[in-house]
């Protein structure tokens, strides 16, 4: 049963890999990539969210894990900026700021 479960993890994870390569790496259309990040980003977390509950660490390291996990997201969101130039994906380093120069196209955002 357990083995069941984590096996489950395993492919909802390799799942979401596969779906962020190929929408947020491969795809085109950056709107659609603005309005689907915020949700994959906050649904990805709550996968690993729910391994770390799953896995059952001590109380207090679970709980630090995962109120870490929710500014850790709501940084992820606004750091990531998609270029209508290109529509690649640009992060702000470190979270410090959103970016505002494409890394790959160096149009401004």
């Amino acid at each position: 049963m357990q083995q069941d479960v984590l096996v489950t993890f395993a492919i909802v994870w390799l799942a979401l890999s596969v779906g962020s390569f190929m929408l947020f790496q491969r795809g085109s259309d950056v709107e659609r990539k603005r309005k689907l990040w915020p949700i994959y980003t906050i649904f990805s977390n709550v996968v690993i969210g729910s391994v770390i509950i799953y896995m059952q660490p001590p109380l207090l390291m679970m709980m630090g894990l995962l109120a870490f996990m929710v500014p850790l997201t709501w940084l992820t969101i606004r750091s990531t900026k998609f270029c209508d130039a290109c529509g690649h994906a640009t992060r702000a380093p470190f979270f410090v700021k959103p970016p505002e120069k494409c890394s790959h196209c160096h149009q401004s955002l």
